[in-house]
């Protein structure tokens, strides 16, 4: 793609430098034709972006074209008096220099404020029938009062240009310099090719004017290379504006929509990637048709049982279905899936309606023995449920590690309850030395402890007994 805009700009630039010289060689015939082909290409394109800005206009979020394209079909409109006005064309007769020149300041005042203006709605809305009316209107007045003589004079035959001619195509390249500073403060609202295009059009208008203060002839050489500067001025708007906005409208035109397609495809990768690298089942059902939430409990139940399907789920949640991936279990009915765990889908539906359709936490367990937690949020929508969002996490783990807990917690308190009972007073027999329990029955010593402690006896003589018992063994 960047190759194909490469050599479409080499292209263009080939066919701007061969026009160029075209219109030099107009010069050697005349300078009435050279002048008339550049005010016509120039008008053609003014009117070209105002036709293309405003039948896109319903569909811009960037308003800066259609600002543009509105002060081009008024400007091209004063460029045309312009032209039929200029010396030698004798539309107006006994006009002389100065009516056209007057006509083209009055067009150069529409085009800067055009450029001024329109930076403002690169980010707010034009009400384009009041930006019609207010351009359209001082159009008018400036037309009048150069046709009913009130304009200032622009040019006096014999000594040249006035200060007002002066002094209005430098506040015009001001206002335009200051214009393309707004516009690159706010760059990145448009493509950078066109930025550049834009900028650079700008720039080749503001050495126009440069040239226009300068001249004493209408024919002259300042003249000639002053509407040179205008016609590379109009090719670059031409490329930015026309050929971007017809054969690259998303680059142009639609733009902002362009970026939040693209935003919105990576939010939904982003989106993606995280449900399908969850270890929590993730699910999405749909209910359709939706069921409304004022229904009886039971009527509810019955069509969420019915109507329930899992239209998106990640593997995770798939596998805890007994499933082997998301595609398997995506389209089943949402009893079905239910019905996999021994909770009934029913009770899981009533609890998931009492709530008011927010979330239910609540634990099954699997046919393969395995525990679930999980949770179900609703979507209300016009008084219709229309669909839930599920997460379900398997607790098996944590619920074998809870069951081992007690188990060793009830051992340890056996025997604790069991070092109690033998750190206590034990009544024991001076003569034979039974012990009394605690059911007052007298036992022996061995069994008494073997009974609480678990303790084995193994039975010997000791010394002193062996001299009672066997003296002859002495």
């Amino acid at each position: 793609m960047t190759e194909q805009r490469n050599e479409a700009s080499r292209a263009g630039t080939l066919l701007i430098t061969v026009l160029m010289l075209g219109l030099g060689l107009t010069r050697v015939h005349g300078h009435l034709l050279f002048h008339s082909l550049v005010e016509a290409f120039t008008i053609a394109v003014a009117w070209s972006v105002f036709f293309l800005a405003w039948n896109a206009r319903r569909f811009l979020d960037n308003h800066y074209l259609l600002v543009i394209g509105i002060a081009s079909l008024f400007s091209g409109g004063i460029d045309v008096l312009h032209l039929l006005a200029y010396k030698g064309m004798n539309v107006f007769p006994g006009a002389g220099a100065d009516l056209p020149t007057q006509l083209w300041i009055a067009g150069r005042y529409l085009d800067a404020a055009g450029f001024m203006i329109a930076p403002i709605f690169i980010r707010r809305r034009l009400r384009s029938d009041l930006a019609v009316a207010g351009f359209g209107a001082a159009a008018g007045l400036m037309v009048i009062s150069t046709l009913g003589g009130w304009f200032p004079r622009c040019y006096v035959e014999g000594s040249g240009l006035t200060t007002f001619k002066v002094a209005s195509e430098y506040l015009v390249s001001l206002a335009l310099l200051a214009s393309m500073a707004w516009l690159l403060r706010n760059g990145r609202q448009f493509e950078p090719r066109v930025l550049r295009q834009l900028a650079a059009a700008i720039l080749f208008g503001v050495a126009a004017s440069m040239a226009f203060t300068l001249y004493e002839d209408v024919y002259g050489a300042l003249n000639v290379l002053g509407h040179l500067f205008r016609f590379l001025s109009f090719c670059l708007i031409y490329q930015a504006i026309v050929v971007t906005g017809l054969v690259r409208p998303y680059d142009l035109l639609f733009r902002d929509l362009a970026r939040s397609e693209a935003a919105l495809r990576r939010s939904d990768e982003r989106y993606r990637a995280f449900v399908g690298n969850s270890s929590e089942g993730i699910c999405r059902v749909e209910v359709e048709p939706s069921v409304p939430v004022d229904l009886p409990e039971e009527e509810q139940i019955r069509q969420l049982i019915t109507r329930g399907r899992i239209r998106e789920c990640n593997d995770a949640f798939a596998r805890m279905h007994g499933a082997g991936n998301a595609e398997e279990i995506t389209g089943a009915r949402l009893a079905d899936v239910l019905a996999r765990s021994s909770r009934d889908a029913t009770e899981v539906l009533r609890a998931f309606v009492r709530s008011g359709y927010r979330t239910v936490e609540g634990e099954s367990r699997a046919g393969d023995g395995r525990y679930l937690a999980g949770s179900l949020t609703g979507v209300v929508q016009n008084g219709c449920l229309v669909r839930a969002w599920g997460l379900e996490r398997d607790i098996t783990e944590r619920k074998r590690a809870a069951a081992e807990r007690e188990r060793l917690i009830a051992e340890l308190q056996q025997a604790l309850a069991e070092v109690r009972t033998l750190t206590g007073l034990l009544p024991i027999c001076a003569s034979c030395k039974k012990i009394r329990d605690d059911h007052g029955y007298w036992t022996q010593v061995e069994s008494y402890f073997q009974a609480r402690s678990g303790v084995s006896f193994s039975h010997g003589i000791c010394p002193d007994c062996v001299k009672v018992l066997y003296p002859e063994l002495e």
